[in-house]
């Protein structure tokens, strides 16, 4: 069933257009796959990856480091991350029309993993764009919540205090 999901997760990424359109990935790279927790940021980063092989993914830069450690340390290393607007455009907030136009890849990006919880990265994006738009349309049954974005300008400790405290709330949840 896993590789059925893997296949099926890389099949819709590819109906993407990268560079400018990205797709998730479960990272870090070298572990197991896990379907039980999701991560969903906002938007991709607006920075264009420096190697040829990072091109279709937005999730492999140097600057995710703390973010695969503190997957790697938490026990969800191999998770699937991905945003809710797939698509490079100018940095900023998504419009209206953009959670409108990418809602429906979103949702089927989480039909096909079929997380137990899914994790937002950043309180303004869980309640400005996640809880309004995506929230309503995902079963009661996935818990939710949000942690600061890791790349804020909130200070790496309060960054793992609150990933640790919603992962292993989380885990605790049935």
């Amino acid at each position: 069933m896993k590789k059925g999901k893997i296949a099926q997760i890389k099949e819709l990424n590819k109906s993407l257009k990268p560079p400018k359109e990205l797709g998730g990935n479960f990272i870090p790279d070298g572990f197991e796959k896990q379907f039980d927790f999701m991560f969903v940021a906002e938007m991709p980063s607006m920075r264009k990856p420096k190697r040829a092989l990072e091109l279709y993914t937005n999730y492999n830069f140097k600057s995710d480091k703390l973010l695969n450690e503190m997957m790697i340390k938490y026990g969800v290393g191999g998770s699937y991350v991905t945003d809710i607007v797939k698509e490079r455009g100018v940095p900023g907030r998504p419009t209206e029309e953009q959670l409108r136009r990418w809602l429906p890849f979103l949702l089927e990006e989480i039909k096909i993993i079929g997380p137990k919880y899914i994790v937002v990265f950043g309180k303004g994006n869980y309640f400005r764009s996640f809880e309004p738009w995506v929230e309503p349309e995902i079963s009661k049954n996935i818990k939710v919540d949000w942690v600061f974005h890791y790349c804020t300008r909130v200070p790496k400790k309060k960054f793992e205090e609150r990933f640790k405290e919603t992962i292993t709330r989380m885990k605790k949840l049935k």
